[in-house]
């Protein structure tokens, strides 16, 4: 009986391959040239520009640019990636323990060492230093010492003007305000201070106090007048921590107590039940929270009723929202659909307003509207709580809603132009951008109060107009305009180029924008509002980038849905000679056709300019899914994708691999059971049992894996049960045997979304069939490899490696050599 020896690489074990790679070294050395842009910031006159280069081995290089001027590079900061201007234009620059104020203007520059904390006061130019030895410095605009302040433990401030300060004393502890010409004493106790809570308003500083008993209580500071104030109503609790949410500027604050119930790690026994709809909480445990609504002026605290474990502002000093979120939620959809009802303070009373809605409720600014979003219908209502009236928003399709300043209007974003309803009115109408154009808002002024269940305030900016960004799907390209008083301006023309960042001043005057192109690196570009042309102010040096070609293909599925493909030329692209290529898929990518390709060990272990630099075709096909399942729908659109350019005499037809990560992956594994037009293929972290994936329990998420099958990303719309041929089908396991070419195969150990034994199952399958397979088992890695890491150095070599054996027959290489010559030896295929 023949007996197949197929080898597994384990990493850090060093099986199969133990000496130095040369082709490594310089693998890595090329990569190591290579930066790009990111972390754009003006200054508040806009005469300087500040933005981070991002290489393989670091992103802590910053640099300072005139504004006005090309390629006028003022400064250099290394090591420093936290840069913030001062209202005057200076620049604070801070990381790594060092401490950097720059005045641009006359190049004076000053460095501090032994930093534990910084921040800036930005209105009033100062920085404040705290160092590892407990001093407090608070720094005037000119880098003058204004106050010095020793023992302190801990300090809050507002970002601009405001700033408080705990300092040891022999018994206890004291609370100060430092200002530039004094410091004020408001508070002394003897009790721990836990935490210090500046509110945004900056009207009250909020201490919790840890007592002999460890229990929490709170103080509540007026910071203009000093006046303390200890809620009554509010007794001391033990807590995990406390959470504050301030309430039209001071006018209330909602205040959260929170107590964590871990998971026991010792028990004897876990038990599930089938009735359970919080299976989330075996691993991460449960979290009971006590409510109170404390009101300032009147110094009275209400206690929320225990009714409902979830409450939530909605900037109303009367009304909150309460909801349970595993009052329906049997885990059948992503997230819990919610019944939420409207608290009155006052009355006391509950009133359901929403039933079966989703998370992220938008609430505006004046305590009077909420909107929710109907998963059933996918349309928005809107409550009124003045009138206490429920409107439909007879649309499907809009997204982020946006109050506008007068409260009259929501603005909604949407695939087909940004959309205007009238709340009085109840009408619904477009701004009348084209319908083909995808419309965001960019400068919405937005602030979570319940980051789990996306609990936020959406409002237009005062007396200003809306920045909305505007994206062309048929061409990719992009433009900015405003919207003011019912008329539209362009802001930022349209350009084909990818904009990876905006940054405008506070009147909309000035632009700057990161910019690049698949035959481009990534540019700084100043403009004036509605300009024509635009000045250089940095640019990437990449000259193999600017020879790159691409050609942007339109296909058809078998069913006739439009679909496009990016097929990218090699480097030094000759149309004369023949060249293999490497099929890369997702889902939907065409739109990433302008997205610079920079060298780089990439989280997925694909990288497009490394194979288009060692003489690839790189091509990245659209692919959608349908009531085929996602496994054939996949199928049918690469299928049809190497269909379109079958003509090309360039692309070595049988010299065709293909790869993919997670749902590429998995991609990648059905595509190779079913598909005999690869030569090799490459598949990372991707599901190869679905039926059993669909039975399982995902610990990343917290939920039953049979979500993201049902209404998830897989998008099958039905259960197992309701079509169980449909998921077999799909499941690349059950056609293994039929896999044509060498499959290499990664996964990281520690992988919590996709797990490793589905890596391993496929593995088995192939070992089974006695078909070439090697799996890279990364043992301390997750999901991705991560940017720039060992492990995603070792995949980047590997994977060139692994192409240059099967695509273009350089079978010098001895881990993959190891498994074929095995092979021959029992002479299997």
């Amino acid at each position: 009986m023949k007996k197949s020896f197929t080898l597994v690489v384990f990493l850090l074990c060093f099986l199969g391959y133990c000496q130095k790679d040369t082709s490594s070294d310089s693998l890595q050395q090329w990569i190591s040239k290579y930066h790009t842009i990111s972390t754009l910031t003006y200054s508040p006159d806009t005469n300087f520009v500040l933005a981070r280069k991002i290489y393989a081995g670091n992103n802590d290089t910053a640099v300072v640019l005139d504004a006005h001027r090309s390629h006028g590079s003022i400064e250099t900061i290394l090591k420093m990636p936290n840069n913030i201007f001062l209202k005057n234009s200076s620049l604070v620059s801070s990381g790594n323990g060092t401490v950097q104020f720059s005045n641009l203007y006359n190049s004076r520059c000053v460095k501090y060492d032994n930093v534990k904390l910084s921040e800036v006061l930005y209105d009033v130019n100062q920085y404040i230093i705290l160092d590892r030895n407990g001093i407090l410095s608070l720094y005037g605009p000119q880098s003058q010492l204004l106050q010095k302040l020793p023992n302190t433990t801990m300090f809050a401030s507002d970002k601009n003007s405001l700033l408080f300060a705990v300092t040891k004393e022999e018994k206890g502890y004291k609370i100060v305000n430092v200002g530039s010409r004094k410091i004020t004493t408001l508070y002394y106790t003897q009790l721990d201070i836990k935490q210090m809570i500046l509110s945004p308003s900056g009207k009250n500083l909020i201490l919790v106090l840890s007592d002999a008993d460890q229990k929490l209580k709170m103080v509540f500071l007026e910071t203009e007048s000093g006046k303390h104030t200890i809620p009554a109503q509010i007794p001391p609790s033990k807590a995990d921590f406390i959470e504050v949410n301030e309430i039209q500027n001071g006018k209330a604050y909602l205040i959260t107590l929170a107590n964590r119930n871990r998971k026991s790690a010792d028990k004897f026994i876990d038990i599930w039940y089938g009735s359970d709809n919080n299976l989330g909480a075996k691993q991460a445990g449960t979290t009971q929270y006590i409510y109170y609504l404390w009101k300032p002026k009147e110094e009275q605290a209400f206690k929320l009723p225990e009714s409902y474990p979830i409450y939530g502002i909605v900037d109303s000093d009367r009304y909150v929202i309460a909801f349970n979120p595993l009052e329906e939620f049997k885990n059948l959809t992503l997230h819990p659909f919610l019944n939420v009802r409207l608290y009155d303070v006052s009355t006391g009373s509950f009133a359901e307003i929403f039933h079966q809605v989703a998370k992220d409720l938008v609430h505006s600014s004046n305590g009077r509207f909420i909107m929710a979003f109907e998963p059933k219908t996918k349309k928005w209502n809107l409550y009124d709580i003045a009138s206490s009236r429920i409107s439909l928003i007879e649309k499907a399709g809009l997204q982020n809603p946006t109050f506008s300043s007068d409260f009259s209007k929501v603005f909604f974003e949407s695939r087909n132009d940004i959309w205007i309803y009238d709340i009085k009115k109840r009408r619904l109408s477009p701004i009348g951008f084209s319908p083909a154009t995808e419309g965001t808002i960019v400068n919405a002024i937005r602030k979570t109060t319940n980051a789990v269940y996306g609990i936020k305030m959406s409002m237009a900016p005062l007396g200003a107009p809306l920045l909305i960004k505007l994206q062309d799907r048929a061409s990719n390209s992009t433009a900015y305009h405003t919207y003011f008083a019912g008329r539209t301006k362009i802001a930022v023309r349209w350009t084909k180029n990818r904009i990876k960042e905006i940054k405008y001043d506070t009147h909309l005057k000035n632009f700057l924008t990161l910019e690049e192109n698949f035959n481009m690196a990534p540019k700084i570009l100043s403009a004036k509002f509605g300009a024509t042309k635009k000045n250089e102010l940095l640019a990437v040096k990449d000259k193999t980038a600017q020879t790159l070609k691409q050609d942007v293909v339109e296909f058809k599925n078998s069913i006739g849905t439009p679909l496009k493909g990016i097929l990218y030329y090699p480097v030094d692209y000759s149309p004369s000679k023949s060249y293999p290529m490497v099929v890369y898929i997702y889902q939907i990518k065409s739109n990433l056709s302008n997205m610079y390709a920079m060298p780089a060990n990439e989280p997925t272990g694909v990288n497009r300019r490394t194979l288009l630099e060692h003489g690839y075709f790189v091509y990245e096909p659209d692919i959608i899914f349908d009531a085929r399942g996602t496994g054939l729908a996949a199928l049918d659109c690469v299928h049809s994708a190497l269909n379109a350019i079958s003509l090309n005499k360039a692309i070595d037809k049988n010299k065709i691999g293909l790869t993919g990560h997670s749902m590429g992956g998995y991609e990648t594994n059905f595509i190779a059971t079913h598909s005999n037009r690869f030569a090799a293929f490459i598949s990372g972290a991707g599901k190869s049992d679905i039926v059993s994936s669909y039975f399982s329990y995902d610990y990343h998420e917290q939920k039953p894996n049979l979500t993201r099958f049902e209404v998830g990303q897989y998008d099958f719309r039905k259960p197992f049960t309701a079509d169980k041929e449909l998921y077999i089908w799909n499941s690349p396991i059950h056609y293994v045997e039929n896999v044509k070419a060498p499959v290499l195969l990664w996964t990281g150990i520690k992988d919590d979304i996709v797990p490793p034994q589905q890596t391993m199952e496929f593995f088995m399958g192939l070992k089974r069939n006695d078909l070439p397979v090697i799996a890279l088992f990364y043992q301390q890695k997750e999901h991705d490899l991560g940017w720039n890491t060992t492990e995603s150095k070792d995949m980047s070599r590997r994977a060139l490696d692994w192409w240059n054996y099967f695509l273009k027959n350089k079978m010098e290489t001895p881990w993959i050599r190891t498994e074929l010559k095995a092979r021959q030896s029992l002479n299997l295929k």
